[in-house]
Parts: C-alpha cells; structure tokens; sequence
C-alpha cells in the first residue's frame, strides 16, 4: 500500500489555504516539513504534509499566533517529554557505505557486541531491506523476520531475537523483492514499531545497506548519528563522498562519522580520511568526524567463514582492537554525539503520534 500523493492543487482544496500560503509556509516552516519527504521529488505532498499544513492553518488563522509562536508550538508537538524512566529513548545510530562489499556488516555486528559487552543495551535493525545477513555473520537463524511483521502482521516484538551478548536482533530477510521496495506506508508503520524497542535499549544501531536507495537513504537520515564506512579503493571512497552528499542534502543537521577499513595502519587511514574529508570540508562545507579505522586482518575472514563474530572468537587481533577503538569513539559523547538532533525516532514519531502524520495509527 502507497501512501497518497498530491498536487498542490489538491492540497489547496483539502487544507483551504491558497498555493502561494502553502509556498510560503514551505519556506517558512520547512524544519516541520521536509521531514515528512518519503522519496517524493519535491513537486508532490504528501499526507504528512497535508496533516502539518492544516495544523498550520489552525495556528495562523484561527489563533492567530505568529510564525514564531506557531514555530514553538509545533516543536511542542513534536518533540517528547523530556527523557524519564519511562519515555527514555535510546541514541539511534546508522552504518551506511556507498559502495557494497568494504565491510559495513562485518562492522555492525562487531560494533553492537562491543558496546554491549560494555554494559550496555543494544539493539541491531538490519535495514538492509531484503539482503539482511547480520543473522548470519552473528551465527543466529531467527524464526522470523520483517516480512512477516509486514505481510503477516506480527508484532515487532514478536520477530526479535536475541543474539550473543544480550542483544536484540531484527532481520530484515534474505532475498524479499518487496522489503527491497518497502513502501512508505509500509515504511512508516515499521518505524512506529521500532519507537517501542527504542524505549528498551540504550543504543540501537541499524545496517541501512549499501548505496542510495530511497530505503537506505531514509533510515540514515532518521538516525541521530551515520557511521559511513570505506575502504581505501579510489570507487569506494568517491561513492562515500556521493552518499555523504545525499545524505546532508536530506538533512543538513546530520552528524557523519567516517571509518576506513582494511588499511595498512593509521597513517594509511589517515591519508584516506584526510583526502576524503578536504573533498567535503572544499564541495560540502562540512567537516567528517574521524570515527576509526580497521587494519587488514585474516582474523576477519576467519571470523565470518566461522559466523562467529571478531570481537568474540579473536578478541586480542588486531582488528578487534581497532573495532574496541571505535566503540570507545562512540562512547565518548564529547567527540561523536549529535547535539542538533536528540532522537530523529522522537521527532518523526512523535509527530506521527501527535496527529501530524497518521493520527490515530500509532
């Protein structure tokens, strides 16, 4: 099932408003509206922004409130209380690459077990809609997976399982066109479902996939935080540049760390991260944050041919100490912690729940 598109012309009908109100807001309130841009092409709207612009209207017209004071009361409706025992959300971060086959999974799964292995609750959605293998990387068959939450309607509770170390694992299936062309409805109604495991971890970490798929992109840009990993292949390293691209035009709030895997050493590392970093700081006005880096180690092919993740069956390789790095990285909020934005799940869902996008569906 499709969400519905519209004209601007529908949209006028459907919210009373003329097309050049409607421009205006646009411009005016585009934090509380680009958001809701499901892979549309920016001619068309959609519910979301039908929802949005009638609450608009009923600020502007009816209460007569002024655009800053309308600005206020739609950040009211869209952020959640503050984080409490029983609202507290975890910090979501996504793992993107531009180009497949440079080790992102084999990131992934490592990374989630080393944070969990330091006392904390972590959770891994593996959004890669369609070709999920963290399941397989992790040594773990699950019984189900999001096909059957999606065509099924299984609750989401009920297609987790819990891989080593505690953690919670989520496979988005193997080899399932229609997850691979996961519609925005269908979309959505998973994200609701993913804001109540929120509330039960500390981290949850999402593989989106590789390349600029409308899925791929979509999930990183709802993460607080995008880990993009690369390799030192020239191909590699240019399609990083294009997915970072993508990804700030999405979201220009949007906190991006980058690691390179399979160097030589850090100074290899660094020349890569340097060289990649001057092409964003010269063309994208942005500065990458060095996140880490993973040495060239036999230990990982092992390690997968095994399915048993890095971290566990070699802790002391040398790999396995840069993927401790990393985590120690992550875990220190002062260098690698997205202060913009405190939880893309909570703004976009707490819209969603707020009548501003689905009401009544959460």
């Amino acid at each position: 099932m499709q969400m519905s598109t519209y004209t601007l012309q529908e949209v006028s009908k459907l919210t009373g408003l003329e097309a050049s109100e409607i421009r205006f807001y646009e411009a005016v309130f585009r934090e509380f509206l680009t958001f809701t841009r499901m892979g549309l092409d920016g001619r068309d709207f959609n519910e979301d922004h039908v929802e949005i612009l009638h609450l608009i209207r009923e600020l502007i017209h009816r209460r007569a409130l002024s655009i800053d004071d309308v600005k206020r009361e739609l950040r009211q409706l869209c952020r959640p209380t503050a984080p409490g025992p029983k609202n507290r959300r975890a910090r979501v971060i996504a793992v993107t690459s531009g180009k497949g086959g440079v080790g992102k999974t084999t990131l992934v799964c490592n990374l989630a077990l080393s944070l969990a292995m330091r006392g904390r609750k972590v959770a891994l959605f593996d959004a890669d809609l369609g070709l999920a293998n963290c399941h397989i990387l992790l040594g773990i068959k699950p019984q189900f997976n999001l096909s059957h939450m999606i065509e099924d309607n299984f609750n989401l509770e009920e297609i987790v399982c819990e891989g080593p170390e505690g953690i919670k694992v989520i496979s988005g299936g193997q080899g399932l066109r229609d997850l691979a062309n996961l519609g925005d409805a269908h979309r959505r109604g998973l994200l609701r479902q993913i804001d109540r495991l929120e509330r039960e971890v500390d981290i949850l970490i999402m593989d989106t996939g590789a390349g600029i798929s409308d899925n791929v992109l979509r999930f990183a840009t709802f993460a607080e935080e995008v880990l993009v990993i690369t390799s030192p292949n020239i191909a590699a390293t240019a399609d990083a540049f294009s997915i970072i691209k993508i990804i700030l035009e999405m979201d220009p709030a949007a906190k991006i760390g980058l690691v390179t895997n399979e160097v030589k050493d850090m100074y290899h590392a660094k020349n890569v991260f340097n060289r990649l970093n001057s092409c964003t700081e010269r063309h994208l006005d942005y500065g990458l944050g060095d996140i880490g880096h993973i040495v060239y180690d036999e230990n990982v092919k092992i390690a997968n041919q095994l399915r048993r993740p890095l971290v566990l069956s070699a802790p002391q390789s040398p790999a396995a100490s840069c993927v401790e790095a990393i985590t120690d990285v992550i875990l220190n909020e002062d260098v690698f912690k997205n202060h913009k934005k405190q939880s893309a799940f909570a703004e976009v869902l707490g819209a969603i729940k707020r009548n501003m996008a689905g009401a009544g569906a959460a």
